[in-house]
């Protein structure tokens, strides 16, 4: 193969050149680039689960209370009983568990929403810890609250404040920014998993809507091994029943709309739907080259040059060509998912995790979780992608090779 050859003729058939190494580049973008969305979109409906440390959250759906006076159930959140959590707990694929209990409270002066949780599990709204802005986090067995920020400056609550919620008197050990964390159960104060408890169980109200017991809750936070989630959930759905809600990252997928819910089946398809194109149009290009070039191939033959020498001629051409283009193609990607990454993206928080009355003003409204899209690369895909380039560069000077080899000097000679 005359190296020096090669690059004048791709030089001078610079059209066709351009056209193949751009329309082979565009394939290749195309292919990684979809992939990428495919995966930042995952990787977002992931995210606000993923802030709270869990795969998977589990309630159960209840009526509305008729008084609403003192601690009341949230009619999404009702008693999960403690005989069910533990069959849940021993479900295979679980390497996570954590529960809180949520309440509304109408006290004569203001409504309050109440999350009780474990303040030493990293499962569900433990987490929490992170979000400090003032004072410590929640200590057990100290009849201490941590109060929201908004709800703090609100009622101009401050560390070291007592605060009466459903009749009992609460010291504020510390101020939390439940906003940076997640959406999902927000609420006003946060007490220990035991207080809220205790106080659920002597609320008359919660005993008319949903009998409870001093171990039972209304919210699971489960943390799963990925390729278990959705088994889980119907094994869940199995043991809580009909009126279960469960939520895990396909829950935020479907929200987020038909473009957003690209299954990996069908963003392959498509990108490989827009590579087999690209290689036909690559074809086509290569094809048209050497309708053009059969006399220069006679002229070769002629001269001395055997089939073997100008069958590697033009398929050095066509691989070089198709890597530059599989290149190409990878800066193109490298420029796409940088800008797409700059997105941001509203996820929608499903009504039922939403902690606010919908009866009361606001409460009914939408409630999204903002965040950048997680756009990145699989380098994986992108080597496999120059790989492939460099293949169909081979296999289409190879199918071209035929027609080189019968082409013969006499023919083009007499022809001139």
């Amino acid at each position: 193969m005359n190296l020096e050859y090669l690059l004048k003729e791709l030089y001078f058939r610079k059209r066709r050149t351009l056209t193949a190494i751009f329309s082979l580049a565009l394939g290749i973008c195309i292919l990684i680039t979809i992939n990428a969305l495919s995966s930042a979109y995952t990787e977002a409906a992931r995210m606000p689960l993923k802030e709270i440390g869990a795969d998977i959250t589990v309630q159960r759906a209840g009526n509305v209370p008729e008084n609403l006076v003192g601690p009341v159930f949230a009619c999404s959140a009702v008693t999960i009983k403690s005989d069910e959590i533990k069959q849940i707990r021993h479900l295979q694929g679980i390497q996570g568990f954590g529960q809180a209990l949520l309440l509304w409270v109408f006290d004569a002066d203001r409504f309050t929403i109440v999350l009780g949780i474990d303040p030493e599990n990293p499962v569900g709204p433990g987490i929490l810890r992170t979000q400090m802005t003032h004072g410590i986090f929640l200590e057990k067995g100290k009849n201490q609250a941590l109060a929201e920020v908004s709800y703090a400056k609100n009622y101009n609550i401050q560390t070291g404040d007592n605060v009466t919620v459903g009749g009992k008197t609460y010291q504020i050990s510390g101020i939390v920014d439940a906003s940076k964390a997640t959406k999902i159960a927000v609420a006003n104060i946060y007490l220990d998993m035991v207080d809220a408890q205790k106080m659920a169980k002597e609320s008359k109200q919660v005993q008319n809507v949903s009998p409870f017991e001093s171990k039972d809750a209304n919210l699971l936070f489960i943390k799963a091994n990925p390729k278990q989630i959705d088994a889980l959930a119907r094994s869940i759905k199995d043991i809580i029943g009909e009126k279960a809600s469960i939520t895990t990252p396909a829950s935020f997928l479907k929200h987020l709309g038909s473009l957003f819910s690209l299954s990996d089946k069908f963003s392959l398809a498509t990108s490989l739907m827009a590579l087999v194109i690209t290689v036909l149009i690559v074809l086509k290009t290569m094809a048209g080259n050497l309708a053009e070039r059969s006399n220069e191939i006679g002229v070769l033959k002629a001269v001395g040059w055997s089939n073997k020498d100008v069958v590697s001629q033009f398929l050095g051409e066509s691989i070089l060509q198709c890597l530059a283009g599989g290149i190409l193609g990878l800066i193109f990607t490298l420029i796409a998912t940088f800008l797409l990454g700059h997105m941001q993206v509203n996820i929608p928080i499903p009504w039922e995790m939403s902690p606010t009355p919908h009866f009361l003003p606001g409460g009914g409204d939408p409630v999204f979780k903002t965040l950048q899209l997680p756009v990145t690369i699989s380098w994986r895909l992108a080597a496999f992608s120059i790989i492939l380039s460099t293949v169909i560069g081979a296999v289409t000077g190879g199918l071209l090779s035929r027609h080189i080899a019968r082409i013969k000097p006499s023919e083009v000679l007499k022809n001139e």
